[in-house]
């Protein structure tokens, strides 16, 4: 009797196992379809919990995995992303595309190390493909104008750009794009671990190296690609962002979307040139039209937020803000901004982490204005002690700038090429 219970028992769990990969094997398909074409729709919040749902019943396929992490990419979880990109790359080692946004979601942390290594690597597996070449040019172009920009916050870093520049105009250095792809990592963990003081050299290596990368993958890429419109996105990236060229870059960008129309990175990039060109209303209407598309779209939310803010329109940049600032979490410019924007508004204890999280990393403040706005949020929580050690030091920064400016130098904060010491 006890026999014939335990085989009824053991015929019991075989019909209920085989109906369970039954049913997992029908329920898979049908999510994963159903997050694909969420995600097709660029409704990528509403397509993660459809996708979650399909991972747990395939943990490691490689397409649940990929589709989640970009999805989590777009909405502004970077950090999340990677685990599930990872695992993709891992179980799919022949495919660029979970390096690509690798890349992507390492560069949103700013782990621009990470991402270099990610982009690279996409190139590798991809074997030059024009998407690979495509996402490492981009990148390189993006870390140009994102240096270029943290350098022109002071004199001492004008005076790296007059080299940048210098150099480009003689073809200078003899750098070379497989030696630069091996260097970049280690100059992007050595400009980032600076905190006291701009590393000047490892800034103009890293603007040199991505100047040349772009303009390598470039050049493979204009050599036989099939998409005429990624072409003249990124010539248009190099217009705007290795040439300052604004309106030949704004044109390339509306080739682009003439060929390929609507694409909201395309139109956040029109829009970026707009606004470099001085027409606001334009890249107004550039920008919204991206994000009305996809709400992501990380370079839109900026043009928005610079606009709002030359404009002090402070309550209106708040939201575009707070967007910005889920999406990018290590962008320090974003919490200054964002800092600034509450600060005006009369949030001061919103204000207030985001300045000092922005000072303490070493975000430039040569003139002692981020130091002076810190003191006033300061006094305005009645912490005087803090407020008056902020003044002084907006003070003092502000009196070593008159003094260097009499003088017709640059504060000392950039380290000479070791050529030169």
């Amino acid at each position: 009797m006890v026999l014939l219970l335990l085989v009824a028992s053991l015929g019991s769990a075989q019909v209920s196992e085989k109906s369970a990969a039954k049913e997992k094997a029908e329920r898979f398909p049908t999510l994963l379809k159903q997050g694909f074409e969420l995600h097709e729709k660029a409704q990528f919040a509403e397509a993660i919990p459809v996708l979650e749902r399909a991972r747990k019943l395939e943990p490691r396929d490689y397409f649940v995995n990929l589709l989640l992490g970009i999805d989590l990419v777009r909405t502004g979880k970077a950090a999340e992303a990677i685990p599930r990109l990872t695992l993709a790359a891992t179980v799919n080692p022949a495919e660029e595309f979970p390096e690509d946004y690798l890349g992507e979601a390492q560069a949103a942390l700013g782990h621009f190390a990470q991402a270099a290594d990610a982009y690279e690597l996409s190139v590798v597996r991809g074997h030059q493909s024009e998407q690979s070449l495509e996402a490492w040019a981009g990148f390189a172009l993006e870390r140009f104008r994102q240096i270029g920009a943290m350098l022109r916050a002071s004199d001492a870093g004008v005076a790296v750009v007059r080299r940048l520049e210098d150099a480009a105009k003689a073809d200078a250095g003899g750098v070379t794009a497989s030696a630069c792809a091996k260097d970049v990592p280690g100059l992007e963990r050595r400009l980032t671990a600076k905190v006291a003081a701009l590393d000047g050299q490892a800034a103009f290596q890293l603007s040199q190296c991505y100047a040349v990368i772009a303009g390598d993958a470039a050049a493979q890429l204009l050599q036989g690609a099939k998409d005429t419109a990624a072409v003249h996105r990124l010539r248009g990236d190099i217009q705007l962002r290795l040439k300052g060229d604004a309106a030949a870059a704004r044109a390339e960008y509306q080739q682009a979307i003439d060929v390929r129309p609507p694409d909201p990175v395309l139109l956040e990039r029109l829009a970026e040139a707009q606004l470099s060109g001085g027409d606001i209303e334009a890249a107004q209407r550039s920008a919204r039209a991206a994000l009305e598309i996809d709400p992501s779209q990380r370079e839109a939310l900026r043009t928005l937020v610079s606009i709002a803010m030359s404009q002090r329109d402070y309550e209106g940049a708040l939201p575009t803000l707070r967007l910005l600032a889920k999406q990018t979490p290590g962008d320090r410019s974003v919490e200054v901004e964002f800092g600034s924007a509450l600060a005006q508004t009369g949030a001061s204890e919103q204000a207030l982490p985001l300045l000092q999280s922005a000072l303490a990393a070493g975000y430039p403040d040569e003139k002692g204005a981020l130091h002076a706005l810190l003191a006033r949020v300061l006094r305005k929580l009645n912490r005087e002690a803090e407020a008056k050690a902020a003044e002084a030091e907006a003070r003092r920064l502000s009196d070593a700038y008159q003094a260097h400016a009499a003088q017709g130098k640059a504060p000392d904060a950039i380290e000479k090429p070791d050529a030169q010491r």
